[in-house]
């Protein structure tokens, strides 16, 4: 079996914008596609909220970009869901959502287990909380779940999102202190058309090679897409960890995901 090649992406696409643009849904796809990455993960996203004029951004990317889609709700802001979301050009086997622990508004990990270019991986996507400096005892909780969750992965995997914090920020430290993989791409890119700052991720276990690294000035969010190629030196034809039924038990704060 030939080695494994990966294009992930990662989009804050700011669904609440959709308010005033009735074409923000289609700015976003047409970004997607254009790049045609194997795995996207998504970050607020709107389902059915006031916000969205009452739409399924997550039915409606999936329809526009012919990709297979997972939604993980975040929380229920008074009417409809938001939360985090995933499309591939391959195959969801099985998807979880795991309540990430601190204060303030619920933040979450969207887990997918993904059948792609011949081989399996454990796709992972959040969105930590926002609020810069006074949000940053929030995000060192949360990220302290997030690493909890992650030791248990048994194969080759990808962490994306919006961490709400720059390379440099202590909660960052901590998180790669943990040594659990690699922050691929420069430090120094700016991911945020208006802060100026990185602070939209892509991560992989030490098993990946970074072999590209864009961050697309593209789309109508006010976060620009982040696009990584992995390669992954497949040993004896194997590609990954065969997961088993009870991998994917239920356990407590976690909720299925729609």
């Amino acid at each position: 079996m030939p080695d494994l090649r990966l294009k992930v992406m990662s989009y804050n696409m700011g669904g609440h914008s959709a308010r005033w643009s009735k074409r923000h849904l289609e700015g976003i796809a047409k970004a997607i596609v254009e790049a045609e990455p194997d795995v996207v993960g998504l970050q607020e996203v709107h389902r059915e909220t006031r916000l969205s004029r009452l739409e399924d951004q997550a039915e409606i990317l999936a329809r526009l970009t012919g990709l297979e889609m997972r939604f993980g709700k975040s929380f229920s802001p008074g009417q409809g869901e938001f939360g985090n979301a995933v499309l591939t050009s391959g195959e969801v086997l099985d998807t979880k959502v795991h309540l990430l622990p601190g204060p303030g508004e619920p933040r979450t990990l969207l887990h997918c287990r993904v059948a792609v270019s011949n081989s399996e991986i454990d796709f992972y996507v959040t969105h930590l909380a926002a609020w810069g400096r006074w949000g940053r005892s929030a995000r060192s909780v949360q990220i302290q779940g997030l690493v909890e969750r992650l030791r248990q992965a048994g194969g080759p995997f990808v962490l994306v999102g919006d961490l709400n914090a720059p390379p440099g920020a202590p909660e960052i430290g901590t998180l790669m202190a943990a040594e659990l993989f690699r922050m691929c791409g420069d430090d120094v890119a700016c991911t945020h058309r208006y802060m100026r700052q990185r602070i939209d991720y892509v991560f992989a276990d030490p098993g990946w090679t970074t072999t590209s690294y864009q961050v697309l000035r593209t789309g109508p969010s006010d976060h620009w897409p982040v696009l990584v190629e992995l390669h992954r030196e497949t040993e004896n034809g194997e590609t990954g960890h065969e997961r088993t039924p009870e991998d994917f038990e239920d356990v407590d704060n976690e909720q299925r995901a729609h």
